[in-house]
């Protein structure tokens, strides 16, 4: 028998086994079994549902909890496979589980990189020895100031704790830096590659007489969260079929969404629910 088993699967006569549900986590008045999206459910609601199921080629589940402290428990423990969580909900199952998506609302930046950095000789090796000091952003864009800003004030530095300097964009505000001019840039990636990165390779280190403080995004205030074991090729096709949704199905979107001015999903990367810095 298994000798006829072997050879019909060589010949592709055995089907291949249907892929599990994909188990989604949603928050209601009261935890219920996992159940398929009834023709009853609200259109935005079935759209994204119908719309996963589609893509993914599997069936897809809502599963209802009271609370996302109970889905995050859940999505621990394997019984579910994804759930909206918040950085409350997430530190207690950061080792199971991790962030893939984000939405950005309207006339926000993106959860972009934002390097904070001093002249190499400075004395101040962390944020806390930038207070009363004058830090210099790229530019009033919500990139090159209200990000920067937010990393400042999620890592203990206020608006208040400094003095701030608002040049015309990040390559105007890492000059000022080098000429004494203010004591600290808090500048976006983009901004600093354009000036730290190699161009020859008889000047390796562009930016050697500079020393960075800290390199981080914004924490994210919700996120999309899955298991750590869910396989990459899952994973990656949920971030595919995320990401363009506003522009295919702007129902599913809004109801997936479910953030007031949302305007799309982006990826995020794991520890996107906590301060963690970047390498």
């Amino acid at each position: 028998m298994r000798a006829l088993l072997i050879a019909a699967a060589a010949l592709g006569l055995v089907a291949a086994a249907p892929a599990p549900p994909l188990r989604i986590a949603a928050i209601g008045p009261a935890a219920a079994a996992c159940a398929a999206v009834g023709g009853g459910a609200p259109a935005g609601e079935k759209a994204y549902y119908d719309h996963l199921a589609k893509r993914l080629q599997r069936e897809v589940l809502k599963c209802p909890f009271a609370s996302r402290a109970e889905a995050a428990t859940a999505l621990a423990a394997g019984k579910v496979d994804m759930a909206w969580l918040d950085p409350a909900t997430f530190a207690p199952v950061q080792a199971q589980t991790r962030a893939i998506l984000t939405v950005r609302a309207t006339n926000t930046s993106n959860r972009i990189p934002v390097y904070v950095a001093v002249r190499g000789a400075d004395p101040a090796r962390d944020l806390a020895a930038l207070k009363g000091r004058l830090i210099a952003f790229g530019g009033a864009s919500p990139a090159g100031h209200a990000t920067p800003r937010a990393v400042l004030a999620e890592r203990g530095l206020g608006a208040g704790a400094y003095r701030e300097k608002v040049e015309v964009d990040g390559d105007a505000a890492l000059a000022e830096l080098r000429k004494g001019a203010v004591d600290a840039v808090a500048v976006h990636a983009a901004a600093w590659q354009r000036v730290c990165r190699m161009v020859s390779p008889k000047d390796p280190e562009p930016c050697r007489d500079l020393r960075v403080l800290v390199k981080a995004r914004p924490e994210a205030a919700e996120a999309i969260v899955i298991r750590r074991d869910m396989p990459d090729e899952l994973r990656f096709r949920l971030i595919g079929i995320h990401m363009p949704l506003h522009l295919e199905a702007p129902a599913a979107f809004a109801y997936a969404a479910a953030r007031p001015g949302a305007a799309e999903f982006q990826p995020a990367e794991a520890e996107a629910l906590t301060l963690a810095d970047l390498k």
